[in-house]
């Protein structure tokens, strides 16, 4: 199956190409779009910026499309926001096609999150973050709940985080298994994916071991 994805961030879309052939899933699964998704806008709002997108990856011969973005600071339960999108977005693909499946993940809270759910990949970037043993004590089983952007920049030799430049270089060595075991948003994508959990790539990297 080919699985087309939708993301409404630089970051993600420069960044997901280095890492999404890495995850394991038995699908293709394509480079990202980008889309013009606002985080904070209603289901129907999000639905119809995705909408936009559809007929271009049907043209790219996508069996499935995932729609992923940020929750940021919504207070909206996770999973009733996943599915109010879903539902609307899959009326809107009803206009396109009628065999096409679609699911929404949401990033807890952004994108950053998933990169620092692998300090070691972090650690790993030569000359450009250092400490991370403070973003290694604070992610341990829980990197949705932590403020993702405020360690990399604290960690940052220069206390300055370009996002898109860090994501490509974090996208680069993250490794899956150590990122899901810190993840729980992250562990809903490899789910969508269906990436096999007995996968090899799911299997935890011991420290220190080249990737």
């Amino acid at each position: 199956m080919k699985i087309g994805i939708l993301v409404e961030g630089q970051a993600e879309f420069r960044g997901l190409p280095l890492l999404l052939p890495r995850l394991g899933s038995p699908h293709q699964v394509m480079s990202p779009l980008m889309c013009n998704i606002h985080p904070f806008a209603s289901p129907a709002q999000i639905a119809l910026a995705a909408s936009k997108r559809f007929p271009i990856l049907l043209a790219k011969g996508a069996e499935s499309i995932v729609v992923l973005f940020d929750k940021e600071t919504r207070p909206d339960c996770t999973v009733e926001l996943v599915r109010a999108v879903e539902r609307e977005s899959r009326t809107r693909l009803q206009e396109f096609s009628s065999t096409v499946e679609l699911q929404v993940v949401l990033k807890v809270s952004m994108f950053e999150n998933w990169l620092v759910s692998d300090p070691q990949a972090v650690g790993d970037i030569a000359g450009l973050f250092e400490n991370v043993e403070r973003m290694e004590k604070q992610v341990k089983g829980k990197a949705d709940a932590v403020d993702a952007l405020g360690l990399l920049k604290a960690c940052s030799r220069q206390r300055i985080y370009d996002k898109v430049e860090g994501a490509v270089a974090i996208c680069k060595r993250l490794d899956p298994a150590r990122a899901a075991e810190n993840s729980r948003s992250f562990r809903k994508l490899l789910k969508v994916l269906e990436v096999p959990q007995e996968s090899p790539r799911l299997r935890r990297s011991p420290r220190g071991a080249k990737r």
